[in-house]
């Protein structure tokens, strides 16, 4: 490995929506800015999501509120990923108040309109409208972007965040990269887990780089998990995006029953008529019963009432026209077309979406190491409407910060060591069970087994103890003969990380809220579990804790709250 070496004022590791914004916001400082990007820069979760922020104009208003205050109280009680009463009121009220400006802000860089996203932009990458105008802006701004760039750690001198280090992913090359300051925005971890929603790349660096690095983590319990992802053996996985046509969708188990009345609060006036649009037949918008409808279907599986592994969306009575009259729409049909749609039903079953959890950040985006800010997925919030405000405050404090500090002389005897880490996986010859891309898969088979949509306390053990085996070989015989192999040993030995983190989380909160579910805590609590789990490495080892959740003006109902359609006598 060749070794360079780079100088910047700020380093921003990764090119989705909140990298992109920080890296504007530093520009506005005049100061220098580099983004680091594993890949092309245009395959990160922000330009494959369902949609920016919450405002939109078509029937998804349904539920976004139109005041800052109501705006403020569906995230303190859920929002679509319902972890009611389980987040920050603190960073809901700041999300609250600036997604809006900053979603117009986003016209400045070119995105047509910004507040339609749910519906503007092309087939299955429809946030592409939103990221790809602002990948062109930022480099005219001046920022400069390193594709292929895969950044593998931080660098400190006296417990200061002073650069990190990484690989080009084409040629080999080893690269130093000096900042005063570093914004992570590396995105979330669902590649983890063998179904999924998510691009190929989002495998949880930052989560691990900064777990290794003492970073304090909060929330890892929390994996959104998508309810509409194709379950059919021998085909893709492919996700059917949100549209008007899907919300006409007849879901049943095999025995042919409507389950989500089962699982559901139903709304006034429910309908319950087969092919009626969702928020007409149950009465309630479906973006607000994301989590409830992944739960429902994990269970109905469970409890053997699938069908080979899924449950059944019939979609044969949808119009041809419901499916063209929007790009999601089209996209669904796209994801289809291997399937006799208009005559059967198609099997589905959830997958990983977004991480809640990840790197604790003050307000003002700063972790417990000074030097170093996060924004975005790997930070505080899943909605790219939390990416987009926390990607500018990110930004922000890092360029004010750089401008407060000097520079420091690395520390080369640790530049050697973050070297030799990824000399070990290419300095080793290939054998069958060191094979990067097989580790990576046993893991995520194992996640989904032991630790997907439903979780008990017994799955979870057994889960941690199949994963230190998988560790245990990774960090043997893992080996990597190409600088894409080795970007793939990289990341595979992340997720382990992540998936250890996020399985002690899930342990630890006995209790069922949004996406974390505990089929042996079948009850939401909370007079117990208004609290945050906090993680952390110290002397080598995992450390986790409780904190009260920051409250608000939002009062909490006190009390324990069975969860519907899940077992209670094991309560």
């Amino acid at each position: 490995m060749n070794t360079d070496t780079l100088e910047t004022d700020v380093l921003v590791i990764g090119a989705g929506l909140a990298g992109l914004r920080a890296a504007i916001q530093i520009r506005r400082y005049g100061l220098d800015v580099i983004i680091a990007e594993k890949s092309t820069g245009r395959t990160n979760l922000s330009s494959v999501a369902g949609g920016t922020q919450g405002i939109v104009m078509n029937y998804w208003s349904l539920s976004m509120p139109r005041g800052l205050k109501a705006l403020y109280e569906r995230g303190v009680k859920g929002g679509a990923w319902e972890i009611m009463y389980g987040k920050d009121q603190r960073m809901e009220e700041i999300t609250a108040v600036e997604q809006i400006p900053y979603q117009d802000e986003l016209a400045e860089f070119g995105v047509l309109n910004p507040r339609d996203q749910k519906t503007y932009g092309p087939p299955g990458r429809v946030s592409w409208a939103t990221t790809g105008p602002m990948y062109k802006y930022a480099q005219d701004q001046g920022a400069k972007l390193m594709k292929y760039f895969n950044i593998t750690d931080i660098l400190t001198v006296d417990g200061q965040c002073v650069g990190a280090v990484g690989f080009d992913v084409v040629s080999g090359d080893f690269t130093v990269v000096k900042a005063k300051a570093v914004v992570m925005a590396t995105g979330g971890a669902g590649e983890c887990w063998k179904r999924n929603n998510t691009p190929t790349r989002s495998t949880g660096d930052g989560h691990a780089i900064a777990y290794r690095n003492g970073v304090e983590m909060n929330m890892m319990e929390y994996e959104s998990f998508d309810a509409w992802i194709i379950s059919e053996k021998d085909q893709p996985q492919f996700w059917i995006p949100p549209s008007y046509a899907r919300t006409m969708v007849n879901l049943t188990n095999a025995n042919g029953e409507d389950f989500l009345p089962n699982y559901m609060v139903l709304g006034d006036g429910a309908t319950l008529k087969p092919g009626d649009p969702f928020h007409i037949k149950y009465g309630t918008p479906v973006i607000d019963n994301v989590a409830t409808i992944a739960r429902a279907m994990a269970n109905e599986v469970l409890e053997g009432r699938g069908d080979d592994g899924g449950v059944l969306a019939d979609f044969s009575h949808v119009p041809e026209d419901a499916w063209t009259a929007e790009p999601k729409g089209i996209a669904g049909l796209h994801a289809m077309r291997n399937f006799e749609w208009e005559k059967k039903p198609i099997r589905m079953y959830p997958g990983a979406l977004g991480s809640w959890g990840g790197i604790k950040i003050s307000e003002e985006c700063e972790t417990n190491i000074p030097g170093l800010f996060a924004g975005g997925e790997v930070s505080y919030g899943e909605d790219l409407k939390y990416t987009l405000v926390f990607g500018v405050r990110a930004g922000r404090a890092g360029a004010e910060y750089a401008r407060s500090v000097s520079r420091v002389e690395l520390s080369q005897s640790q530049v050697k060591d973050k070297k030799d880490y990824l000399d070990r996986f290419s300095s080793r010859s290939k054998t069958a069970d060191g094979n990067p891309r097989a580790i990576r898969e046993a893991i995520q088979k194992l996640s989904m087994d032991k630790f997907g949509v439903l979780k008990t306390e017994k799955g979870l053990l057994e889960g941690l103890e199949q994963l230190d085996d998988i560790r245990r070989t990774a960090q043997e015989r893992m080996y990597a003969e190409d600088p894409r192999e080795l970007r793939l040993a990289f990341e595979s030995d992340c997720m382990i990380d992540c998936q250890e983190m996020h399985a002690k989380a899930a342990l630890m909160r006995t209790e069922t809220r949004g996406v974390h579910n505990r089929l042996d805590h079948p009850y939401m609590d909370n007079d117990r579990w208004i609290q945050d789990i906090r993680l952390e490495k110290k002397n080598g080892q995992m450390e986790l804790r409780t904190v009260p959740t920051r409250s608000g003006y939002v009062k909490v109902p006190e009390g324990r709250f069975p969860i519907r359609g899940l077992k209670q006598e094991t309560a």
